[in-house]
């Protein structure tokens, strides 16, 4: 076992190793294109870079909070809610990011690492109303270890920032919960804070298992197939970023635009009708950004144009002789961003008076993940994920 391996391991014990199923994965025919480079650079200044701007801005969230519950404390509440708030869509916004693009420590484990920073569509409110009456009434028999990703993550900071109704959301009454009153927003801030703290220490660990000084993650994908790293080979690497990047299949063009429009099935039941159960930030009605970010996030890695500029697919498709794919691929992505800029910035007003803007960017994502499935796949010679249907849904 390689040194990049084994420190990899100690920071994440619960998270399973590095390599998952990639010798299964086969290896292209030599072709002269660089893998190695490629993953190199996306894992340095690409991926990378996200991991370390969350967690930076993730550290951020908890004093915000903390400042809001003592103002909510001397009655002089100001402008430290909507401070709170602001700093939670930055931290969620880089998560966006990062969450485009879900390889190495975050996905292992079934992404366990994932679901504990950022749980949705999980989240359960009523779970959450339970903790905000027990945590307040008794601080010290709340641990957060013990708590379900339905309860914890950045949604249920959401929820208890963005959350104004009086009402609980369980069948019957959670144990202290009518005792609260007017403490209620309080409560929710408390919580919040708790909950806040956890995941920037998630997003300081997640950092960590990927920096070439910690579980060098980074390392792990750019010597694919050396000594060092425990992944078989450059092209099994390449297919670990490749399966990342159909995010945009499921949860961007299925869930956050199909499913919340009414284009695919949905929990409401409805047909070319929004489902707003359906939504992601609902409460605090940013899905627009969300879908924006993870389409300029997938335009990074395709490209390879981040901070630095360096190789991508777009190159690896060159180099294996399909420079016309590459092209238009690029295109495709760049469409579907410029349809997501075209969205109101409130993604409800666009559900309920610009819905055709929400129809048009999810036919735009629709072309990016039609080729995925089919040229992109086929010319590289990767593997679809095995949760990603192939029938051009």
């Amino acid at each position: 076992m390689g040194m990049r391996t084994a420190s990899l391991l100690v920071i994440l014990v619960a998270c399973g190793n590095g390599g998952g199923d990639d010798d299964q994965t086969p290896d292209a025919p030599t072709d002269g294109f660089d893998r190695n480079a490629m993953l190199t650079h996306l894992a340095t200044h690409v991926m990378l870079p996200m991991q370390a701007e969350f967690a930076q801005t993730a550290a951020t969230l908890p004093a915000a909070i903390d400042a809001y519950c003592d103002a909510l404390e001397a009655g002089t509440v100001g402008t430290t809610l909507s401070d709170a708030k602001t700093v939670w869509n930055a931290t969620i916004d880089k998560w966006q990011r990062a969450e485009a693009l879900l390889v190495g420590p975050a996905a292992m484990d079934n992404k366990t690492l994932r679901d504990k920073i950022y749980g949705w569509p999980l989240l359960t409110s009523c779970n959450l109303d339970r903790d905000t009456a027990s945590q307040f009434a008794d601080p010290g028999s709340y641990d957060i270890s013990l708590k379900l990703v339905n309860a914890r993550s950045l949604a249920a900071v959401e929820y208890l920032l963005y959350a104004t109704a009086t009402a609980h959301a369980c069948l019957a009454t959670p144990a202290g919960w009518d005792a609260l009153g007017t403490n209620l927003p309080l409560a929710r801030c408390r919580l919040a804070q708790v909950i806040a703290t956890d995941v920037a220490a998630q997003g300081a660990v997640l950092e960590t298992a990927w920096r070439a000084d910690g579980g060098d993650y980074v390392g792990e994908l750019g010597d694919a197939g050396n000594s060092g790293s425990s992944i078989t080979s450059a092209q099994a690497a390449a297919n670990e970023v490749s399966d990342a990047m159909f995010f945009v299949d499921t949860m961007v063009k299925d869930m956050k635009l199909g499913e919340a429009a009414g284009i695919t099935i949905n929990v409401c039941g409805t047909v070319d009708e929004p489902c707003l159960r359906e939504v992601e930030h609902a409460l605090s009605d940013r899905a627009s950004f969300s879908i924006r970010t993870n389409l300029v996030a997938l335009r990074e890695v395709f490209t390879g144009t981040a901070a630095v500029d360096g190789p991508g697919f777009d190159d690896f498709l060159i180099g294996v002789g399909h420079a016309e794919v590459a092209e238009r691929m690029t295109t495709l992505i760049d469409a579907a961003i410029a349809a997501a800029n075209a969205l109101p910035d409130s993604y409800l007003t666009a559900l309920a008076s610009d819905y055709a803007k929400v129809v048009a960017t999810h036919t735009a994502v629709k072309e990016i993940t039609d080729n995925l499935k089919t040229q992109f796949v086929t010319l590289l010679n990767l593997e679809i994920p095995d949760d990603v249907a192939t029938d051009n849904d």
